[in-house]
């Protein structure tokens, strides 16, 4: 057994074990918290001696037991076996940033309003095709290409999107494969005619709304300076009536707007099934940032207040969708390590107006990151950086207990805020370590309402 393998941690007065390579977690009472350490040392014998006159006999003798049956398990202090990291070189997913344009200004948006620190220009068509056909040469043994689009604002060129869902299945069916959609947009161009295409087209799609008006309206304007609050969330909401709820929200808040716990609550209460609020990604010198100790230190209290907020409505049979507790208490129900966070640069892709190839729609900003061009193909050695990049090559990723739940965190991030692919964006890492203890706790507390209320949750988060 390896004590080091596992971390203990407690949140709102609870206690828990945290196995770092299995990443499974359980709750302890104060007993086992005094015993598993010691069992996990390497001590075993007359601990009930040891700590009778801190504990009964009875108590310390069935601590002891429980505790040697969960080691015996394979769920805690296992060895560790080094992680093969497999190469995927074959394209599964490619983002095609239809649009370096947008129609707003966004005070805290890090692709400089959709321009992308370049000239503001829409995918051509001959682009458009070239990239659908070179995400299919190489798709290798991919039953299923999935065909993104992304901005800036992929609407101001919505005739080329019609035209590539067009192209990219006419090339899907005489290869005998399939192929999805999705996008992501800040919902002011939708209409009705857009609307009942994507509905048709089965589109993965991501809608950017910070929640309540004021919230909305005082990062997200147009060019003009035109609030936009109103006709986004008549077109959601319209969108959630006439056609599918199967869709998901995001928001965003920053150093200036902290409580986005009132963002969740608004967005939850609209209805909507699926919802993201996240940290703005900003350099630290941006006037909206988070990156000191004090404002990382108020979101975390923020997240607290959620989680409350989370187990209150659950408890009250009106659950809240909120994708960092759903995420984690799916980990936490059925967990799995992870030592990478996605497909960047594998099979996944993002491909510039300019054809130019690069690992995923976040490192677009940065023209370091390009892997390759459409016309020439990828630059092996570039694109391997990507590829290989795991938990286990980064040296503070190698110290942290959680690293093998957030697979190391994001590349793009990594290189954006740090200049190097290696060294993890802190104040992600401060967030996922604190959203994870938070939803142990949110699991805890459900579980003490016994198995129905574990099925009620499972429901919920699948959903």
């Amino acid at each position: 057994m390896q004590r080091n393998s596992v971390h203990f941690f407690s949140v709102k007065d609870r206690y828990f074990a945290y196995d770092i390579n299995t990443t499974f977690c359980t709750e302890l009472d104060s007993v086992a918290l005094t015993i598993m350490p010691e069992l996990l040392s390497g001590a075993s014998g007359n601990l009930e001696k040891k700590y009778a006159h801190v504990y009964p006999t009875p108590q310390l003798h069935r601590c002891i037991k429980e505790c040697n049956e969960l080691l015996d398990s394979g769920y805690f202090g296992v060895g560790h076996s080094p992680y093969k990291h497999r190469i995927q070189n074959n394209v599964s997913a490619i983002c095609l940033h239809i649009a370096h344009n947008c129609n707003l200004s966004c005070e805290y948006c890090y692709a400089d309003t959709g321009a992308f620190g370049a000239n503001r220009q829409l995918m051509s068509r001959h682009i458009m095709q070239k990239a659908i056909d070179f995400a299919f040469v190489h798709s290798g043994d991919f039953e299923s290409i999935n065909v993104g689009f992304f901005g800036g604002e992929p609407l101001l060129n919505f005739k080329l999107i019609r035209e590539a869902v067009e192209y990219a299945r006419n090339t899907a069916n005489s290869l005998n494969k399939k192929v999805t959609f999705s996008m992501a947009s800040n919902a002011v161009l939708l209409t009705p005619d857009i609307m009942d295409f994507i509905n048709r087209e089965n589109f993965s799609l991501l809608f950017s709304l910070d929640g309540p008006q004021k919230v909305h309206d005082r990062m997200r304007k147009t060019k003009h300076r035109k609030k936009t609050h109103a006709v986004v969330i008549k077109n959601i909401s319209e969108y959630l009536r006439n056609y599918s709820d199967n869709f998901t929200v995001r928001g965003t808040f920053t150093r200036t707007t902290p409580n986005f716990s009132d963002q969740v609550l608004f967005l939850n209460d609209q209805g909507f099934k699926s919802v993201s609020v996240e940290p703005a990604q900003l350099v630290e010198t941006h006037p909206h940032s988070i990156s000191t100790h004090g404002e990382i230190t108020r979101i975390l209290y923020e997240y607290d207040k959620l989680a409350d907020l989370y187990l209150k409505r659950f408890n009250k049979g009106q659950p809240l969708h909120f994708y960092h507790f759903d995420h984690c208490l799916k980990k936490l129900l059925d967990p799995k390590p992870t030592h990478t966070e996605c497909g960047a640069g594998g099979g996944f892709i993002a491909i510039a107006p300019t054809g130019e190839i690069f690992p995923c729609f976040e490192t677009v900003p940065e023209k370091e990151n390009c892997i390759g061009h459409i016309d020439f193909g990828f630059d092996t050695h570039k694109r391997r950086i990507f590829q290989r990049m795991h938990a286990d090559l980064r040296e503070e990723c190698r110290r942290c207990w959680i690293k093998y739940f957030c697979g190391g965190g994001c590349h793009a991030f990594n290189i954006r805020y740090n200049n190097n692919i290696k060294i993890p964006y802190k104040p992600q890492c401060e967030f996922i370590k604190y959203r994870f203890k938070l939803s142990a706790w949110i699991l805890s507390e459900i579980m003490n309402g016994g198995e129905r209320s574990v099925k009620i949750l499972k429901k919920h988060l699948n959903e």
